[in-house]
């Protein structure tokens, strides 16, 4: 079923041949066996044909069915006040997630039929101002989605095309592992948020990097400013998780745009001790040693680029349906990569200020490029009562967003914003993303907000958040990065506490 969302004109013409090849074989043996039109040959030769017929007979049905199931699904979500998240919410979240991701990997018109498609107008409309540069890379806008999604790069071209600036798969392990037993996840709706125990549930590095490698002359097509991310971990039982680390860098360091050292899952026993200073000075040195000996990364050629978005696109569905692409599509001139893909590390929400203190003094020594704040949390004093509140693993949603939005800040003052930063946590709408960005984030990633939020989450955030910089007077995302720590800067120079001014103020212009 996958493999049918995903290519269904290649796997149809595949299943016709195998349907018409014992059939092909069927008329050759008649023939030999038989003379033409005697009456033991006319007899073989319309049970053939009828046979023949049935099958396809059958074929159309089963695809009229599908058929008849997506325009319901369609209808639903669109004029029934029926969203994607809520009829995923009809079973179990492991399986909604399953879905989700199996929908997220279907083939573009499969995608567009459902309404997992952002439009022209409305990316130009958010990612103008949304646009930005993060450790060297062009990144198309600041909403990204986190890992734990797409664990083994199966939807990433899906999200990215549903108005993702980034997405980031994984968390991957060297070799494949089945994760904990089920159930290991949990939503606590009323909450908006979700308990998880995966425990790296993982294909591999083997099967990631297969799929990426076929996914790779797509990327080369169209990747300019859409930004793909790998997390990786370590297994579970590995005796040498330096050793898995390293692996994972030097097996998926050529797909990514950038890499994520990933030492803040609560869901893999001892992980977290490696946020230790002593522990993550070694491990970092380590993986930044490795990603430094990765081949470099030629620039883009922009000219030949073009050449083949435009031959691309003469074979694309749009362009047989009569559209044709506009000069923005063929853009990104401008965009820019690093010769290496930049190295960032992800750490827990539950750091104590002593830990976090360790944490930055490591980061700017191993001059690691940057950091993720933050993972779930183990947490569960927060004042509310679930069935499901004490379920081992991490919690994620509205719950954490305070917590992380504080390590952000802290940790920005720690490094004087010399760190760039993606925020996560507790991320449903513009305002939130704000949040993260004015404490210091450069970025912001979702993942337990869509789940709730739905596909039409990402428009909305992006719309919510564009017209929140718009309002404080700032023409770009990067304007706004920090505002929290250089209105309190500024205040103290000017004297004032708890005065709204222009962001001149800020920047002490005004």
């Amino acid at each position: 079923m996958a493999t049918f969302l995903r290519r269904p004109a290649a796997t149809m013409l595949k299943l016709r041949h195998r349907l018409s090849t014992p059939l092909r074989s069927w008329r050759r043996s008649i023939t030999g066996k038989y003379e033409k039109s005697t009456p033991q040959w006319k007899f073989e030769e319309a049970q053939m044909r009828s046979s023949e017929s049935r099958l396809w007979k059958q074929l159309m049905k089963a695809a009229g069915a599908g058929a008849i199931a997506l325009l319901g699904f369609y209808t639903a979500s669109k004029y029934l006040d029926l969203d994607d998240s809520r009829i995923l919410f009809l079973f179990d979240a492991e399986t909604a997630h399953n879905i989700a991701v199996n929908v997220g990997a279907a083939s573009q018109p499969f995608r567009m039929l459902l309404g997992m498609w952002e439009t022209h107008e409305m990316r130009v409309e958010s990612d103008t101002m949304l646009a930005t540069e993060f450790c060297g890379m062009s990144v198309k806008n600041c909403i990204g989605l986190a890992a734990g999604f797409d664990k083994n790069a199966q939807c990433m071209v899906g999200m990215l095309d549903l108005g993702f600036g980034f997405v980031e798969a994984g968390t991957v392990t060297p070799l494949p592992q089945a994760g904990n037993p089920k159930p290991r996840v949990f939503r606590l709706v009323e909450q908006k948020a979700v308990i998880n125990r995966y425990g790296f549930n993982s294909e591999g590095h083997d099967a990631v990097a297969k799929r990426c490698e076929a996914l790779e002359e797509y990327y080369e097509l169209f990747r300019p400013r859409r930004i793909v991310g790998i997390n990786i971990g370590k297994n579970k039982t590995s005796p040498d998780h330096i050793g898995d680390y390293v692996n994972g860098i030097k097996k998926l360091g050529k797909y990514a745009d950038y890499l994520v050292v990933n030492v803040s899952s609560p869901n893999t026993p001892g992980l977290r001790n490696l946020q230790g200073e002593k522990e993550l000075r070694e491990l970092l040195t380590a993986v930044m040693e490795a990603r430094n000996q990765l081949p470099k990364r030629p620039p883009f050629d922009y000219k030949d680029r073009r050449k083949k978005r435009r031959d691309a696109w003469v074979w694309s569905i749009q362009y047989q349906l009569g559209f044709f692409p506009s000069e923005e599509y063929y853009g990104n001139d401008d965009a820019k990569r690093p010769e290496l893909p930049p190295l960032l590390v992800k750490i827990a929400p539950d750091v104590t200020h002593e830990t976090l203190e360790g944490i930055a003094q490591v980061v700017k020594e191993t001059k690691i490029d940057g950091i993720i704040i933050s993972n779930t949390t183990i947490r569960r004093d927060f004042g509310f009562e679930h069935e499901h509140l004490n379920e081992a693993g991490g919690l994620s949603g509205a719950p954490v967003k305070d917590m992380s939005t504080k390590v952000i800040k802290d940790f920005y003052r720690l490094t004087e914003g010399k760190v760039p930063i993606i925020g996560v946590g507790g991320v449903s709408s513009g305002q939130d993303a704000y949040e993260k960005i004015k404490a210091g984030a450069s970025l912001v990633q979702l993942y337990t907000g869509f789940i709730y939020g739905g596909t039409g989450l990402v428009s909305k955030i992006k719309k919510e958040l564009s017209e929140a910089l718009a309002t404080d007077g700032f023409k770009s995302v990067q304007e706004a990065v920090g505002l929290d720590h250089k209105a309190g800067m500024s205040s103290e120079l000017k004297g004032e506490t708890g005065t709204k001014a222009s962001p001149w103020y800020y920047f002490g212009l005004a």
